[in-house]
């Protein structure tokens, strides 16, 4: 059979801009499903390093394996649940009756304030305002925007098990397929650029775990070793909970467990006021966040992830007010990914060899010249290995 006729140039743009704009298009119709594909996904990434470890080990078909992990975690769940779901929730009354209590003494403190300065504010129509807010009963509207709600939160949550399901059994097909998709001559390079994102993704989910459990223990142990036994477990799982924020979460824990001590006051065994009683919890906080950022989140993470603490925090701002919490959830590996992918186009472009520790060796040194002089010469050690690279080429190439 005759071969066909290779596509012109033209063909070529025009059949890859409208596949681009159908992409497009079609990413705009599943918008509302991006965010449990992309839950499936990180949950999948997490638990496929497991399922692999018992499959290759056990012998079992994976579809197996996966039934397994999914009824062990589902078990372990349930069963935490049954076992700290009464003091969970006893914890939670206590926090929601002191948050209550803040409440009341902030609008008073807030009355007294105006009255002082003859003003004619009335703080106690706010708290009025914020009961008839979120306590006011229920109407069957509400009852049925409610239900509806809640169907559609079952629904979302049955999407993210079952695609989280099919990712885990069939990961393998789908990281092979899309490194088929690459070239035939850089398909090693995609192997190994895949090795490299994975590690960086799972340096920082399997890290962020172990964080949040770290931080919820050694902060409920804070707060209970301080006399706020009646809050201590949920202060501890509001502060490990919203450690999956980077920068963002620590400091409303930090804000919120502050708020508790100030209007709740010390124990009868603590003689400190309730100013310098709220400054003892919040040293208490701010010493775990210390220890975390400086000698836990390095050893845990490895040094995979090596960015300065202003790029994350801005970085992790700027996710919160774009994308929201899932945005900011996956930014920090999402740019540890861009910067893998950024060095090797960057060698790609250059001519060097993406793979080469030389490389990266001669541009940080290029970078410590830079920062120790306004027009630094070129280092010896760079000049010399580009000179070995224009010998190399000058004797493959004469």
């Amino acid at each position: 059979m005759k071969p066909s006729e290779m596509w012109s140039r033209t063909t070529r743009y025009i059949v890859f801009f409208l596949m681009l704009g159908g992409f497009l298009w079609f990413m705009w119709l599943i918008q509302e499903l991006i965010a449990p594909l992309v839950i499936a996904g990180l949950l999948a990434f997490v638990l496929n390093p497991m399922v692999s470890y018992v499959n290759r080990f056990s012998k079992l078909p994976r579809q197996w394996v996966v039934a397994l992990v999914y009824i062990l975690i589902i078990g372990t769940l349930a069963v935490l649940t049954v076992t700290f779901a009464p003091v969970a929730v006893e914890q939670a009354q206590g926090l929601t009756a002191e948050l209550q209590i803040v409440q009341d003494e902030l609008i008073l403190s807030l009355n007294q304030q105006a009255d002082n300065f003859d003003l004619e504010i009335d703080f106690d129509q706010f708290g009025e305002d914020l009961e008839t807010l979120f306590g006011s009963s229920l109407s069957t509207d509400q009852i049925f925007r409610f239900l509806q709600a809640t169907s559609q939160n079952l629904v979302w949550i049955l999407i993210i098990l079952v695609s989280t399901f099919y990712l885990l059994l069939d990961w393998h097909r789908l990281r092979e397929w899309l490194i088929d998709l690459a070239p035939t001559p850089y398909r090693s390079d995609a192997r190994r650029l895949y090795g490299q994102i994975k590690e960086t993704w799972q340096a920082y989910l399997w890290g962020q775990i172990i964080l949040m459990f770290i931080i919820g223990i050694l902060s409920g142990l804070g707060s209970a070793a301080v006399g706020l036994s009646s809050t201590a477990v949920a202060l501890g799982l509001l502060a490990g909970l919203l450690d999956i924020i980077p920068s963002a979460g620590p400091a409303v824990a930090m804000a919120i467990a502050t708020a508790v001590a100030w209007f709740q006051g010390p124990p009868d065994y603590i003689n400190l006021s309730n100013f310098w009683f709220a400054m003892l919890l919040l040293a208490i906080f701010t010493a775990i966040q210390t220890i975390e950022n400086i000698w836990l989140r390095p050893r845990i993470m490895g040094h995979s992830l090596k960015m300065h603490p202003g790029v994350v925090f801005v970085a992790v701002m700027g996710a919160l007010a774009i994308g929201g919490i899932l945005v900011a959830l996956v930014i920090i590996p999402t740019i540890g990914t861009l910067s893998i992918l950024g060095y090797y186009f960057r060698a790609r472009i250059f001519g060097l060899d993406p793979w080469s520790d030389h490389h990266m060796q001669a541009a940080v040194e290029m970078v410590q010249y830079e920062d120790t002089a306004d027009s630094p010469p070129t280092p010896p050690r760079l000049n010399n290995h580009l000179l070995e690279l224009e010998e190399e080429e000058a004797q493959t190439n004469p």
